[in-house]
């Protein structure tokens, strides 16, 4: 089965998933972006993007590799979970560009 229904969750201060969120849809394929302000709303949120049937959430680079974990524990391996990651450089230009 092809990939139709997708979900990218985004971590950043401010962020309610209740007003911060859109879809994106055509004929073949749905996406789903959700913002939150941390990782309980994000498990919040994945659990209700399992009743939408979606097939694949992707999380931020801003979740840490325990909250991405924390995601998928709640999920409970129903689908893939998966993570921006970014490589130790920058992560360093990250963490100077943001301090």
């Amino acid at each position: 089965m092809a990939l139709q229904r997708y979900a990218f969750i985004f971590k950043a201060p401010g962020m309610d998933f209740l007003t911060h969120n859109g879809r994106l849809e055509s004929a073949d394929f749905a996406a789903t972006l959700c913002g939150v302000a941390d990782v309980e709303q994000a498990v919040l949120v994945a659990q209700e993007l399992l009743t939408r049937h979606v097939q694949l959430i992707e999380l931020c680079g801003a979740f840490s590799a325990a909250e991405v974990e924390q995601v998928r524990s709640a999920l409970g391996e129903r689908i893939p979970v998966g993570a921006v990651q970014y490589s130790a450089a920058e992560r360093e230009r990250l963490q100077q560009a943001f301090a």
